[in-house]
């Protein structure tokens, strides 16, 4: 059931989401280093894809109706596998802090697809914690070693980040009667077509990775950040609403950055930490403030 105020396990979901959402960049910068990204994240969404088809199986359960089904598997094809080839291409160059800093621009996104979609209300506190957070992420941003150069990864993030959010709002109008099990199984298999496609046009090389941290990485993806991160993201968005679930991304950036900084040697800056602390100001405005 939808609510604008999260219970205990809800919000718990939620922190689970940020802590292993905020890991993954890093670990897709690590795949990268020894896996083509197309394949790569193709490899990632087969195996955890798999996994959850196997739990379904495992527990007896159905598929929703053939027009519900259709449009899982189309939104998965689309904007899942769509938004994580743009994310894991971006990753080849772009910085995983300023990654994670422009793909936070979800939430506004997933705002106004909402309101398009009617399937929220427009909400004055949540635009002004939209605008706090578009703040802060400039300051982040302004905190960045300098971009030039990477103005093709940063469109593709912001391309991303928007195909994510239409996702996002899909699965909200479609997922009420759906168990998360039998969502990621058709959409994880979904989005895996898609990359596994990407990748042949791409000529590709398709290998296995050969470098422990590699392997790890990838590991990681798979259990962490698809199977239980994903599980999580759908159990929140079908019990709190769409523009406040997606607000966890934002939070992205800080669990970047800090992991970034230890395993990758990217920089933290006093002016990331302030615009940090300034996004999640405009989180607690826009997704935990009520009037």
């Amino acid at each position: 059931m939808t609510s604008t105020t999260p219970d205990r396990t809800t919000l718990f979901a939620f922190i689970l989401v940020i802590l292993l959402g905020g890991a993954n960049s890093v670990a897709i910068r690590f795949s990268n280093l020894e896996l083509a990204p197309f394949w790569g994240a193709c490899i990632r969404f087969v195996v955890a894809g798999g996994i959850y088809w196997l739990l379904f199986w495992g527990n007896k359960m159905k598929l929703p109706n053939r027009k519900v089904t259709a449009i899982l598997f189309i939104n998965g094809f689309l904007t899942l596998g769509g938004s994580f080839a743009l994310l894991y291409w971006a990753l080849t160059t772009a910085p995983i802090s300023l990654a994670t800093v422009v793909i936070s621009m979800a939430p506004l996104f997933t705002l106004l697809l909402a309101i398009l979609h009617r399937l929220e209300k427009f909400r004055w506190q949540t635009m002004l914690g939209g605008v706090i957070a578009v703040f802060g992420i400039g300051l982040a941003v302004n905190a960045q070693p300098t971009v030039e150069g990477l103005l093709p990864a940063i469109v593709a993030l912001i391309a991303g980040a928007l195909i994510s959010a239409e996702g996002n709002v899909i699965f909200k109008m479609f997922s009420a009667d759906s168990d998360p099990i039998v969502l990621n199984a058709v959409t994880m298999s979904a989005g895996a077509l898609f990359l596994g496609l990407a990748s042949l046009i791409a000529g590709e090389v398709w290998s296995l990775p050969t470098q422990p941290q590699v392997w790890t990485a990838l590991v990681y993806l798979i259990l962490g950040g698809s199977l239980a991160m994903f599980y999580m993201f759908v159990y929140v968005i079908k019990r709190w609403t769409a523009s406040a679930a997606s607000y966890a991304i934002l939070f992205f950036p800080l669990v970047a950055t800090v992991l970034a900084a230890w395993l990758a040697n990217e920089t933290v800056t006093p002016l990331f930490l302030a615009g940090g602390g300034i996004v999640i100001a405009g989180v607690w405005v826009g997704a935990f403030w009520s009037t």
